[in-house]
């Protein structure tokens, strides 16, 4: 599989792969934003407005940051992946206001942290897949305000699986994979945070 036009590096002879990595560095900070994206209470229609708003602000200086961080090689791989569409049409249909630019955001100093980053996001395009079939119990689908986790449907496993690869190919050094890690946990932080503040909830720490 060819994933991208400038050649990414093999992984070292016996690296790791970085999922198990990732996922074990996050759990914590995981757990904490799946309570606030909770399925019963996302079918609330005000809840579900508040949180594609918050994902809406979220996501435009979030794709910013990550370009800047990375090489400009990956900018259209990037800019192909973006689903701020979807949230605009989403919003759109629901006659709701767009999202306000929350501050902070993650900080993504170095091209590792981005890939954490991506990861995070890119993770949640795969639990948009559950995430859209209990939307739609509550009427909300694809084409009436559900296409955010809808997403790119019946794609999205094979486009994860391109960024498991990317990911074992960019993370093959540890120090790089401690920055991937502390990225990630910096992004599942943030966007826990604005939703916190949005839906004026405090979770209790696992």
């Amino acid at each position: 599989m060819k994933l991208h036009p400038a050649a990414s590096p093999s992984p070292a002879p016996g690296a790791p792969p970085a999922l198990p990595a990732l996922r074990a560095a996050t759990r914590g900070h995981h757990e904490r934003l799946d309570r606030l994206i909770d399925l019963r209470r996302l079918r609330d229609a005000r809840r579900y407005g508040r949180v594609l708003q918050v994902l809406d602000g979220f996501l435009a200086p979030w794709e910013a940051s990550v370009a800047a961080a990375l090489p400009p090689a990956w900018e259209a791989w990037l800019r192909k992946r973006s689903r701020r569409a979807f949230l605009q049409r989403d919003l759109g249909v629901l006659g709701l206001a767009a999202g306000h630019r929350p501050r902070p955001m993650p900080s993504l100093p170095t091209a590792g942290a981005a890939w954490g980053s991506v990861y995070v996001m890119e993770g949640s395009a795969l639990g948009g897949q559950v995430i859209t079939r209990s939307l739609a119990d509550a009427g909300l689908r694809p084409d009436r305000g559900a296409a955010y986790f809808h997403g790119w449907g019946p794609a999205t496993g094979a486009m994860w699986k391109e960024v498991r690869l990317l990911l074992d190919q960019q993370l093959a050094d540890p120090d790089t994979l401690a920055q991937a890690c502390a990225g990630a946990c910096a992004t599942f932080d943030a966007l826990a945070f604005h939703l916190e503040t949005a839906l004026h909830e405090r979770p209790p720490l696992a």
